[in-house]
């Protein structure tokens, strides 16, 4: 064969010589086109190549998005650390940003601004420069940035690190009513007399309070120093102070007299409706008087209030003041054992005696009276009459003696009662005005035993009239002089009087009758007539026995 035979076809099986080292030349079989044909119609190799291609390009895309997903997770998470501790995004202080910012270091900013703070100031050809340490101010930085650190911690979470979402923390640099003029003064040579607020103070019996006048001051005006202070500071020491010119003038107290008396009504209001301390249903303890005089200041409505204060009118009550007198005067009186306590009482339930002082046994859980200072301050602020705190409380069981006073003047007796009960009887002699048959007052007026007791003009009444034993003397020389209604004077000069008990402020007593010798009941039971000039008179025999039962505050009911 050929070498052109190779290009003819023999059969339909294809087949070709090649030439062989041997002896007879191999035959192999044509390998066939139409296959060729056949896959090159069922796989295009552009569309192939394509595919390769796109799948790279998706592959790629996804590594892409995830590595920015990972890289954005690093930074959101790195960025969540680093402001847990470091100021928020779109947080300033008086205007300046303090995104970033660590705590320290806004404290460190305003402390360095605060004591390189000058402000140049002159007074009658004099010139000097004011600290902030020369007005008596003292800057609390570590409020300041701890303001500054809180700002938008409860926004949502998105607002929270949006550096848009701005909030200005815009605080009181420092307290204006705590600086003074004084050292300012002296550093001009002004002789200064700071002004001075009226002031409450609690009166001898803890009934009310009185008002001390306020006083005015003379010196010089720091008001246009502090606003330059205030400016420096505020601008981180970027702004410069003007020269402020002063002047010496008189100064104002920042509170009124006027003022003052609308503060010691809501005081006296305070103390006439403690706020009672409870554990349950059950009152343990009261904050009165005493707790309030310890708690409260005046100040003017410009005064910025401290954590746990509130404030009525110019009247502010300090209810960590109230805690500490809660922790060192109530409670350091609880008891957990119950005694059962015994007292003698008037009829309108003031205690005249303690006989055996009990309490109730009281327990309190660990952390149930932190916060009762904060909230008694709320409760007299708002009117409420109690506060709780938590614990358990065994009430005692008091034994209450009431003892009380019946002067009839027309059966002429004295009374004496325990409990409801009558313990004595005694004859007696009342005022020669009172008629005695009806012991009435004649209409003159002169000499009568009185029946009532005004309590809007006396401290010695109840609130229904009954006069309280007020003074009492074991003996007494009684001498004076009144003028009758005729005109006529009526003279009396009686020494030793014994066994005294004055009821009436208008000067009626329970005595024992004045006559020179012992003159005893009896006896006055059929004398038949008043002889006194208006206090009533009993037996010789009766008298020491009554004046020692008659405690100091015991309540006298004097009928016709």
């Amino acid at each position: 064969m050929s070498l052109n035979d190779m290009g003819s076809p023999e059969s339909d099986n294809r087949k070709f010589a090649f030439p062989n080292m041997g002896d007879d030349p191999k035959v192999i079989s044509q390998v066939s086109l139409d296959s060729f044909a056949e896959t090159a119609d069922s796989i295009d190799d552009g569309a192939a190549l394509s595919v390769n291609v796109s799948k790279k390009r998706h592959l790629l895309w996804l590594w892409i998005v995830l590595a920015v997903m990972l890289l954005f997770g690093a930074v959101a998470g790195g960025g969540y650390w680093f402001f847990q501790s470091h100021a928020l995004p779109g947080v300033t202080l008086w205007g300046k940003s303090m995104t970033g910012q660590s705590r320290d270091h806004i404290i460190q900013e305003i402390s360095d601004t605060a004591e390189s703070l000058t402000v140049p100031v002159s007074y009658e050809g004099t010139s000097k420069k004011v600290t902030l340490k020369d007005l008596g101010v003292a800057i609390d930085a570590e409020s300041i940035a701890e303001n500054v650190m809180n700002a938008k911690r409860d926004d949502s979470f998105f607002q929270k690190y949006a550096f848009w979402a701005r909030e200005d923390v815009d605080v009181e640099s420092f307290d204006d009513s705590r600086v003074s003029a004084q050292t300012v003064g002296d550093m001009l040579g002004v002789q200064s007399v700071s002004a001075t607020n009226p002031s409450l103070q609690l009166n001898a019996d803890g009934t009310a309070f009185d008002v001390t006048p306020g006083q005015q001051g003379t010196g010089i005006d720091v008001t246009d120093i502090v606003k330059e202070a205030k400016n420096v500071l505020e601008s981180f020491g970027k702004q410069t102070a003007q020269m402020v010119t002063l002047k010496n003038k008189v100064t104002d107290p920042a509170i009124t007299d006027d003022q003052a008396n609308e503060a010691k009504a809501s005081a006296d209001a305070w103390i006439a409706k403690p706020v009672a301390i409870k554990i349950g249903d059950h009152k343990v303890a009261e904050f009165g008087a005493q707790s309030i005089a310890s708690a409260i200041t005046l100040g003017p409505d410009s005064e910025k209030l401290g954590d746990n204060q509130t404030r009525n009118g110019s009247l502010i009550i300090d209810g960590d003041k109230l805690q500490q007198y809660y922790n060192d005067s109530i409670k350091s009186n609880f008891h957990a054992d119950r005694v059962d306590g015994d007292v003698i009482v008037n009829s309108v339930g003031d205690v005249l005696q303690t006989n055996v002082d009990g309490h109730d046994g009281i327990t309190v859980s660990d952390g149930g009276d932190t916060n009762v200072g904060r909230d008694a301050a709320e409760a007299f602020a708002k009117g409420s009459d109690s506060v709780s705190i938590q614990g358990t409380c065994d009430a005692q069981n008091e034994k209450k003696t009431t003892r009380t006073v019946v002067v009839s003047l027309s059966s002429h007796t004295v009374t004496a009662i325990e409990n409801g009960q009558t313990v004595r009887v005694m004859h007696m002699s009342a005022g020669q005005g009172n008629d005695y048959q009806t012991g009435q007052c004649q209409p003159s007026g002169d000499l009568c035993t009185p029946t009532y007791c005004d309590p809007n003009s006396y401290d010695n009444c109840t609130p229904d009239g009954d006069f309280k034993v007020w003074l009492k003397y074991q003996s007494q020389d009684m001498s004076g002089t009144l003028t009758l209604s005729d005109g006529n004077t009526e003279k009396w000069d009686v020494k030793d009087v014994g066994f005294v008990n004055y009821f009436s402020k208008t000067g009626c007593a329970i005595h024992r009758i004045a006559t020179q010798s012992a003159f005893n009941d009896s006896s006055i039971q059929a004398m038949g007539k008043n002889t006194s000039h208006g206090c009533v008179g009993v037996g010789w025999d009766q008298a020491e026995w009554f004046y020692n039962w008659c405690l100091m505050g015991t309540t006298v009911h004097v009928q016709a």
